[in-house]
């Protein structure tokens, strides 16, 4: 049952990309979000790289729904010490009340907890979304069988 809503980082995007599974996060959460810096960062400038097309292919088909950030004094804050996808990450998720920010680098993950905003990253994502591979490999077993 997806209940939880997050914010969901670049690094965390590329590598479910990267591993064939950026749909499980349809199938774990029932609200996902990407701010715009991110967005930007996969999508735009990155548009040649692994993540630009499906990202954008996921944002078309309204799964994953880009977010604006209203703080952006507190991102520029924050951009002292993480970049500004990870800021905005953070932010969005403290401005929209998620429940995770889904971001890989230590130092944002120490940065969104000293703001109280949850992390988890691509592993705690495959964790939670272990149930569901578990789920597709019975039935892949049934048809075989």
């Amino acid at each position: 049952m997806n209940v939880f809503r997050v914010a969901l980082g670049s690094s965390c995007l590329i590598g479910l990309v990267q591993i064939d599974k950026l749909g499980i996060l349809e199938g774990i959460f029932a609200e996902r979000y990407i701010p715009h810096a991110v967005y930007d960062e996969v999508v735009v400038r990155g548009k040649e790289r692994t993540g630009a097309d499906e990202i954008a292919s996921a944002v078309r088909a309204g799964w994953l729904t880009k977010a604006k950030v209203r703080d952006m004094i507190a991102v520029n804050a924050l951009t002292t010490n993480i970049s500004q996808g990870e800021a905005e990450v953070i932010i969005l998720a403290k401005e929209m009340g998620l429940d995770y920010a889904l971001i890989d680098e230590k130092t944002a993950r120490n940065v969104a907890a000293l703001m109280n905003v949850k992390t988890t990253g691509l592993l705690g994502v495959l964790g939670m979304g272990f149930p569901l591979f578990q789920k597709a490999a019975a039935v892949i077993q049934i048809r075989v069988l």
